[in-house]
């Protein structure tokens, strides 16, 4: 994994999909989002999960005794810079009614972070659910929990959900593509507010 480039003065952005589609809806709307906030001045790092290796957290008894998670994979290094990050977005399908199983798993491999009491640094957070159907709440839901157990700090996340029913569909909603740019200009406005131009 590259890391972000070193940029004196702009704050970071870092994107977690759970979207087992590199080219799927969740994916595009992250997009939409990252060039927003590039425009903004922020740099951006978008992470597919899907493309790297994440197992399954098991839930050792003495976790908060092991200096490190005895699990070799990627979600380590995942961790480290989405925790050192000034600005977080989180972004996943809905699969059965919830967030989907490549975010499930890495959500609960952050609990060697809490366990350690190492805290999200992110100052804005961005979350985005996209269903076919049904789910959007009970997938941010989700998220939001996640976000305040890993904070240390009050951190009021905001939201876009929409639906898509075949790969594709986002790209075609205005309205929902609205909704992402909005949100990543506040996250912008947030971060770096002398860099927001209307």
């Amino acid at each position: 994994m590259e890391p972000l480039a070193d940029h004196p003065g702009r704050p970071s952005v870092v994107a977690v999909v759970g979207s087992p589609r590199v080219a799927g809806n969740t994916s595009y709307l992250v997009d939409v989002a990252l060039d927003e906030l590039v425009r903004a001045g922020l740099a951006v790092e978008k992470i597919m999960l899907s493309e790297y290796r994440v197992l399954p957290c098991e839930g050792h008894d003495d976790c908060e005794d092991l200096p490190v998670c005895p699990l070799d994979d990627d979600a380590g290094a995942i961790l480290e810079r989405m925790y050192a990050a000034d600005g977080l977005i989180l972004a996943t399908p809905v699969y059965y009614e919830d967030v989907s199983g490549q975010m499930k798993v890495f959500i609960d491999r952050n609990c060697f972070n809490n366990y350690h009491e190492v805290w999200l640094q992110a100052r804005s957070v961005g979350l985005i659910a996209v269903a076919e159907s049904t789910g959007v709440d009970e997938a941010v839901d989700s998220l939001r929990r996640f976000v305040a157990l890993s904070s240390d700090k009050k951190v009021k996340p905001l939201s876009v959900t929409g639906l898509a029913y075949r790969a594709g569909d986002a790209a075609g909603n205005g309205p929902l593509i609205a909704a992402v740019r909005d949100m990543a200009r506040a996250m912008a406005a947030a971060l770096r507010p002398e860099a927001v131009r209307d």
